[in-house]
């Protein structure tokens, strides 16, 4: 499916900049024989993901575009994610997001979604209004994303707080913590 994909991709960024994309064309973005792309064009034309006239080119059906418009939501949630959140470089960054576009499946992408809603211009739509304990003022609130160590001290997804003062309140009492720490809790506000 992946190499589905790429061309399915390929197809809707020439498409994107108004023109039909051509086999030669295709062929040039992807480094494959012309050959090929006209076989594989048949192939999507028959599956029905493209509209494909041999010598004008192939355009993308509803049931192309959507799956089009899903990898590049993908890719371009995974590449926020590593360059805004991991701090990658944008050809590191650009590698593993072109890997896991194909792979990901609908709930990491909702994750990681939840992870930088709030600091992202992906889709229209975050899913929540998020921000970091470093950034949280004082209220209540529910962890959303939060270090596996920190469940020792009893803060996990779900689990609601208040900040105070900086601090995370829980019914154990204030919790202070550690100002890199402080970045990788993501809370959401009630």
């Amino acid at each position: 499916m992946e190499r589905i994909e790429e061309y399915l991709e390929t197809i809707y960024d020439i498409q994107k900049s108004g023109r039909v994309a051509k086999t030669k064309e295709i062929a040039e973005r992807l480094n494959i024989k012309p050959s090929s792309v006209t076989e594989m064009l048949n192939k999507l034309s028959e599956m029905g993901y493209v509209d494909y006239q041999p010598y004008k080119g192939a355009t993308l059906t509803r049931k192309g575009l959507d799956v089009a418009e899903r990898i590049k939501k993908n890719y371009i949630v995974f590449k926020k994610f590593f360059t805004d959140f991991f701090g990658l470089d944008d050809e590191t960054a650009h590698g593993l997001s072109c890997t896991l576009e194909h792979i990901a499946n609908e709930d990491v992408i909702d994750r990681i979604c939840r992870v930088i809603s709030g600091y992202c211009d992906v889709c229209d739509i975050c899913i929540e209004s998020t921000c970091t304990l470093e950034e949280a003022e004082d209220g209540r609130y529910v962890v959303i994303v939060a270090p596996l160590f920190m469940e020792k001290a009893g803060i996990h997804p779900g689990k609601e707080v208040e900040v105070k003062n900086g601090m995370l309140v829980t019914d154990a009492g204030e919790l202070m913590v550690d100002d890199g720490v402080k970045r990788l809790i993501l809370l959401r506000p009630q």
